[in-house]
């Protein structure tokens, strides 16, 4: 089978597997981690939203994918959405380069993506689609990279969807540990939710009601005052945390030496990057 067929072919397979395709667990990206050697580090996470495997191609897709799963604008994360009719939404595009988009041997168009079509509700609480391409900020001196830029740009204008590039300095290391940190507390077991949600208001109103108490020391005191397993004031901590039952400084590494009262009066975080 010549290249071009096979390259023909896997396109064709593509659409009929529903790349692309579909909203919330039913979505299907482009291109999935196992399929092609990638520039960064991929990773494969279970979406808290949409129940599925996202792929990530990067440390920096996964820091934004972190992010925008915590905010609570988002609804939906499609991540690698592809073009797949860019020429036909975009009238004007003669001088864009797709020649540089191609495949070096057979010389056929390559599917162009953009890394995340979020599905976000305004402060009128309507939804819409907004997509955002995720780019660090030292690829943005480079020719090709602003020609791809611009493709996107004008498709998603043709949409009439906004369209954004977020690079590495809008996306703090430190807002998306923490939120990494804290998000596994939301994944386990269904049988657990009912105790863990009990002992989570318990442990909610020692916190507000001991604000002079250093935080590691209520939390062990927490642990032999409730009779539970060591650790487990530390873990609903986190799903507190997690639900934004408490509201802590999110950009920050959590000191556990600090008074309660000095982590408490936070209410930003996430607030900060909602119009990410």
């Amino acid at each position: 089978m010549a290249k071009s067929e096979w390259m023909e072919g896997k396109y064709r397979r593509f659409l009929t597997e529903g790349r692309g395709q579909g909203a919330g667990k039913e979505y299907v990206p482009w291109t999935k981690t196992y399929e092609f050697s990638s520039m960064g580090r991929a990773t494969r996470i279970l979406g808290i939203k949409t129940g599925r495997i996202h792929h990530l191609h990067s440390d920096l897709q996964l820091r934004a994918f972190l992010i925008f799963e915590f905010s609570h604008r988002v609804q939906d994360i499609m991540e690698c959405f592809p073009l797949i009719d860019v020429k036909a939404v975009i009238d004007d595009h003669e001088d864009l380069r797709f020649d540089k988009f191609c495949n070096k041997e057979t010389r056929e168009q390559m599917v162009i993506t953009t890394n995340f079509l979020l599905a976000v509700k305004d402060s009128d609480e309507n939804e819409k689609y907004v997509a955002r391409t995720v780019k660090n900020s030292t690829e943005l001196t480079r020719k090709i990279t602003f020609e791809k830029l611009e493709i996107e740009r004008r498709y998603w204008l043709a949409k009439d969807i906004e369209w954004k590039v977020v690079t590495d300095k809008q996306l703090p290391k430190q807002l998306a540990r923490n939120i990494e940190w804290v998000r596994d507390t939301l994944l386990d077991r269904e049988g657990d939710r009912v105790e863990k949600e009990q002992l989570s208001v318990i442990l909610h109103k020692h916190l507000l009601d001991n604000p002079h108490i250093v935080l590691r020391d209520l939390l062990k005191q927490f642990d032999k005052t409730e009779g539970v397993p060591k650790g487990t004031g530390l873990y609903l901590f986190r799903y507190l945390v997690a639900t934004k039952e408490l509201r802590i400084d999110m950009n920050s590494a959590i000191d556990f030496s600090k008074k309660i009262s000095h982590l408490l009066p936070y209410i930003k975080g996430i607030e900060s990057h909602e119009d990410l």
